[in-house]
């Protein structure tokens, strides 16, 4: 039986996209909704930003010389934020070094002041060779994990960053999800410290992401046909 393994990096440099941004000492995380695309002549690609300082958030991607161009593309509520950003020339990016390998790119989000990168893969080699690609462009690339996993490639794989699944994990084995309810917004957020506001928008956001990677990897995006 193939061995599937689980590889989570910790990528940091001043060239890789975001990263000066991310060098900064701000309020802010960024998940990849949408992994970068290329249409021959240039590569964007779609990031959900969660922070208290946009203006601040967004002062720095203007800076950024690893970003050619920045949009907001959605304004989920006063702390989340969707923007399209296209990658500059000459920005070596990560995840076309992944695809090229043939393995699976699970996640990719921020982590302190750089990426996490998180990928799937059967074969030890590509783990070389991704961390031949960083050393080859300057970037410092630690891997943090290697464990393996049950599932093998290609099954649905859905990114959580440790605070999300904690807070699901303790919200279902309370019973906030049972029908009706065994323990209340209130109790949950005082076992996190943070107001009922806050742990309601986290449950709600962690919950979408739950559902929106595991209905696209459904294919149940897709509108249902209605038959006569």
């Amino acid at each position: 039986m193939t061995e599937t393994l689980i590889a989570e990096f910790e990528v940091t440099s001043s060239s890789v996209v975001l990263g000066p941004t991310l060098a900064r000492d701000l309020d802010v995380t960024v998940h990849a909704e949408r992994l970068p695309v290329s249409d021959g002549e240039t590569t964007w690609f779609h990031v959900q930003v969660h922070s208290g300082e946009f203006q601040a958030f967004e002062r720095a991607l203007a800076e950024d010389s690893t970003v050619a161009d920045a949009n907001l593309f959605v304004t989920h509520d006063e702390t989340s934020r969707t923007y399209r950003l296209t990658i500059a020339d000459d920005v070596p990016v990560m995840t076309a070094t992944v695809a090229a390998i043939g393995e699976e790119l699970l996640d990719l989000r921020s982590s302190g002041d750089g990426w996490r990168v998180q990928i799937r893969t059967t074969d030890r080699a590509s783990i070389r060779a991704f961390t031949e690609f960083c050393a080859t462009n300057d970037i410092d690339c630690d891997l943090r994990e290697l464990y393996r996993s049950a599932a093998p490639v290609g099954t649905v794989a859905v990114p959580l960053d440790t605070d999300d699944a904690e807070l699901l994990r303790t919200a279902l084995e309370a019973g906030y999800f049972e029908v009706p309810r065994e323990t209340s917004l209130e109790t949950l957020a005082t076992t996190f410290d943070c107001s009922e506001s806050t742990l309601s928008v986290r449950l709600r956001r962690a919950t979408r992401d739950v559902l929106q990677e595991l209905l696209a990897e459904s294919g149940a995006d897709k509108a249902p046909t209605s038959s006569e």
